[in-house]
């Protein structure tokens, strides 16, 4: 264990030392739910939702960033979506690389109310958390900048931003920025440090093989325990194993080359098998042997090139 694997807890009465494992609900299978919008709690995604509740808290703008699949967009949007019921109104923003200055400046303001003369914020009692997806995608200009982003370094910055056509400044109060982005590659650009230096960055690191046979495991194990028979059901922990093991040698033995630039695996591809084993019915898989095949099937049709 390392110092990252516990925090000290403030609220208790004796203050002490916890491990992150100590605070993680536990996972409620829902069969009505889409695949993507299940989230297993772990220790990483335990710290991670601390740390950004306690940053948007005091109002902090926060950054998440890490490689494609590690989930900063799913922990952001279930920490928004708890934050609902403690008065948050979340505004949710996804850049692309058509995304201007103005369109991000009209979806902030759209949901933003006039206080008083020169000052927009929230609903009384309420505040705003301004989640943008994909920050890095804006495409830049000839001279490098990029407007949407140079648009919300003003935002944070002096916390207000200029009416368009009349130029006159308006403040913006109750309000907080929280963003993520995967590291620079394919469309994402590099981002200035002029902005950077304002948020609290934060790195979510790639979930080990427990963490990842935990969600996993979780959530085709709760599947199979909807009606099919016990000899699939006793497969549902093989075949999360046996899909990690096969996206880790993909990694490491099929890495991109200049005739095979789309050799570039992440965590959801191994997602989608799983995803594809949970679209399965019990009447259709009525043997082990046929789950077998529906794997094999599934992982060709991720992996296979």
């Amino acid at each position: 264990n390392t110092v990252f694997d516990f925090f000290y807890d403030m609220k208790a009465k004796e203050k002490t030392w916890k491990a992150w494992g100590s605070i993680v609900p536990a996972f409620e299978y829902d069969k009505d739910k889409s695949f993507f919008d299940l989230m297993v709690p772990n220790d990483d995604t335990a710290k991670h939702s601390v740390l950004l509740e306690t940053l948007f808290d005091l109002g902090k703008p926060t950054f998440f960033t890490g490689e494609s699949g590690v989930g900063k967009s799913a922990i952001i949007q279930t920490l928004l979506n708890t934050l609902k019921e403690k008065d948050v109104q979340p505004i949710n923003i996804n850049m692309s690389a058509q995304t201007s200055s103005l369109r991000t400046q009209q979806a902030i303001e759209d949901k933003l109310e006039q206080k008083r003369r020169g000052v927009l914020g929230a609903q009384p009692g309420k505040r705003v958390a301004i989640f943008i997806d994909d920050i890095n995608m804006p495409a830049k200009e000839f001279y490098g900048a990029q407007p949407p982003v140079e648009l919300l370094r003003l935002f944070i910055d002096r916390r207000g931003l200029y009416k368009r056509g009349e130029w006159a400044w308006r403040k913006v109060e109750d309000t907080t920025v929280i963003a993520c982005a995967a590291p620079p590659s394919g469309g994402r650009a590099d981002l200035s440090p002029r902005f950077t230096r304002i948020f609290n960055m934060v790195n979510l690191p790639q979930p080990s093989e427990g963490t990842l046979g935990i969600i996993f495991g979780s959530i085709l194990s709760n599947f199979l325990a909807t009606g099919f028979i016990d000899k699939v059901k006793a497969l549902g922990d093989s075949a999360v194993a046996s899909t990690v093991e096969v996206y880790n040698r993909m990694k490491t033995e099929l890495r991109p080359t200049p005739d095979r630039f789309h050799y570039l695996f992440n965590l959801r591809d191994v997602s989608k098998v799983i995803q594809g084993l949970c679209m399965t019915k019990p009447a259709s898989v009525g043997s082990d042997e046929i789950f077998m095949k529906v794997w094999v099937n599934e992982t060709m049709r991720v992996f296979y090139d």
